[in-house]
């Protein structure tokens, strides 16, 4: 592995080190993003924030917005198996921002990025609904991996607000632990939303969660998996590693 990028920004020491030809940015030497320009799948984290939007129609997902983007890890894929007609994204750091734009090269004119405060600016968002929101919000100075913003009813109730009435919301916790002690876990954050699922990976300790507004299972993702040409590849030979559960 070699050092390809370093900063240091208000106590916090940022560094890109390439591992063949992928790209992994480091915070604190905590891992945050990962790029490989010519592969959509990671094989950890970063694949199961984007395979809830294969729980239904993709096609259907039409604006997207991303809380959190780091170095733009989940742009490549949403970009090829959705096609968005909008894509913003929000990040407070803007150094994962430079990393964004000029190390991974992920960022093209058909996105909006904004650099600032993810839970002020969904408070203050007075526009249209998303059909896909991806919640992957964490402390670059932080040493370990756990979640930027307490995942309570007001938060889980700011998010809901702004998901649309076909659409899915996904939220990335450190572990099952921490998800399970939360305001998402219970049953009073089902209000509005038909399933909800957990997925995670052999490769990470994280927990991830989406939450469907129609009913969905998780048999139709695995079957679009397989059947989509960019990701079958990848399932058949233990590349795209993931398990996924319904929790309701």
């Amino acid at each position: 592995m070699s050092l390809i990028w370093e900063q240091q920004h208000d106590g916090v020491c940022y560094q890109v080190r390439r591992r063949r030809t992928t790209l992994e940015l480091y915070a604190n030497g905590v891992q945050h993003s990962e790029f490989h320009p010519r592969r959509l799948v990671t094989g950890s984290v970063w694949d199961l924030l984007w395979l809830p939007a294969l729980l239904g129609e993709p096609e259907r997902l039409r604006r997207v917005l991303v809380l959190g983007l780091g170095g733009g890890t989940l742009i490549p894929p949403l970009r090829r198996l959705l096609k968005p007609e909008c894509l913003v994204a929000v990040e407070m750091d803007p150094l994962h921002l430079t990393v964004a734009r000029e190390v991974f090269q992920v960022i093209d004119d058909d996105m909006e990025t904004v650099e600032g405060d993810a839970v002020q600016w969904l408070r203050d968002y007075k526009g249209p609904p998303f059909d896909l929101i991806i919640e992957d919000l964490f402390a670059p100075r932080d040493e370990s991996v756990t979640r930027a913003v307490a995942a309570d009813r007001d938060w889980c109730d700011s998010l809901s607000r702004h998901v649309s009435e076909h659409g899915v919301l996904v939220m990335n916790f450190g572990d099952y632990r921490e998800f399970r002690d939360s305001h998402a876990a219970g049953s009073t954050a089902m209000a509005g939303w038909a399933s909800r699922f957990r997925l995670s990976c052999g490769d990470c300790h994280n927990a991830v969660v989406a939450f469907s507004r129609l009913p969905a299972r998780s048999v139709h993702l695995r079957r679009r998996v397989q059947e989509h040409p960019a990701l079958a590849s990848f399932v058949r030979d233990g590349r795209l590693n993931y398990h996924i559960r319904q929790l309701n």
